[in-house]
């Protein structure tokens, strides 16, 4: 009668599952606080050309920025608008 059978010298561990990515930007939050972010820069970008730069006013380097916080503003608000 032979003994019982000795155990492997190396025992594999079992495997882990695979971490979930991270999706910090995903959802409306995400949504949300990217564009109040694009709209703060913006805003800033337009305000330090025509603040620090003394550019006119109407000069686009002073007119696009200032359209592109106008525009994420907006997005802004309608993210955070109820859906009907």
């Amino acid at each position: 009668m032979a003994g019982p059978t000795p155990p492997p010298i190396y025992q594999r561990r079992p495997s882990r599952a695979p971490l979930e990515p991270i999706k910090p930007l995903s959802g409306k939050g995400g949504r949300l606080f990217l564009f109040a972010v694009l709209a703060i820069v913006c805003g800033a970008g337009a305000a330090y050309m025509a603040l620090v730069q003394r550019m006119p006013l109407t000069d686009m380097r002073v007119v696009a920025p200032a359209i592109g916080a106008l525009w994420f503003g907006l997005r802004v608000f309608m993210s955070l608008a109820p859906k009907v």
